[in-house]
């Protein structure tokens, strides 16, 4: 897989936002941060447990999948007749004005973005065994260790967002879901940037709620999107997409996934 990158969620010092932890590091191995302080000549090592769960995968896919996807989206949203062919709206919650299905004539190019998918959601579901956190995944297959082959892309399409567009409040089909960031409008970043120094920034942001808000505890997550992050998150939480408010394009792909437990044979 791809180094590791800098991490790009936002949080909030207001509103209970969260922070998704920098020190969970997508290899197991932390869920918390430690801090050594001294109060008065006692010291004082420090565990944080900030995340519980959900858990959201963050990572990078590789340029190739950008182009091949960004290349069959191009086809479709520049004529508008194969967009009005390839309209996937009615399927979906967005206020957006293009919504499209993503035709993939290139045998190799399609087989090569579904390996992609696949790859990051196995990893997921990897990674919630090792955690011990993949019960029905453990109860259907016998505690097996997931492969390629067990994940099922059943859905994916282009979300093209423009000026005061969003998506409300909603979920996902499937066991895991996904959203690959293809385009961000050049003058997004500083339009945030602009924000963070009056109000908190919401500008094209995703963001994620589980729970309720409480005392000392946060109910929601938001993300900042790049080009080419991919973000995987069970289907069943609740996310939103704000708009922005600068001209240009902000294209995203999403999917849904299913998995499906090995035959006897095949574990």
């Amino acid at each position: 897989m791809m180094a590791k990158n800098k991490s790009v969620f936002k949080g909030r010092k207001k509103f209970n936002r969260a922070v998704m932890n920098s020190d969970m590091d997508g290899e197991g191995n932390k869920a918390s941060h430690v801090q050594t302080k001294y109060n008065e000549n006692v010291e004082m090592k420090l565990s944080w447990k900030q995340t519980f769960s959900p858990t959201i995968l963050e990572s990078r896919v590789p340029q190739k999948f950008i182009d091949i996807i960004n290349k069959a989206g191009d086809a479709v949203l520049k004529d508008d007749g194969l967009s009005k062919r390839w309209d996937f709206s009615g399927s979906l919650v967005g206020k957006v004005s293009k919504e499209i299905a993503i035709p993939m004539y290139d045998k190799e190019e399609s087989n090569y973005a579904l390996f992609v998918m696949r790859k990051y959601c196995q990893e997921y579901l990897n990674q919630m065994q090792e955690w011990g956190r993949s019960y029905e995944w453990n109860k259907a297959s016998g505690s097996a260790k997931p492969k390629e082959e067990n994940i099922n892309i059943t859905q994916s399409w282009i979300v093209s967002q423009y000026k005061n567009e969003y998506n409300p409040w909603h979920k996902h089909s499937g066991h895991f879901s996904g959203v690959i960031y293809l385009k961000m409008p050049d003058g997004m970043e500083n339009h945030f940037n602009e924000e963070t120094k009056d109000h908190y920034p919401s500008s094209g942001l995703i963001e994620f709620s589980y729970g309720e808000a409480q005392d000392m505890r946060s109910d929601t997550l938001m993300v900042k999107p790049e080009v080419g992050m991919i973000l995987v998150f069970p289907s069943w939480l609740k996310h939103t997409v704000y708009p922005f408010y600068c001209d240009g394009e902000r294209r995203s792909m999403s999917f849904n996934a299913y998995w499906t437990p090995p035959t006897k044979e095949n574990k």
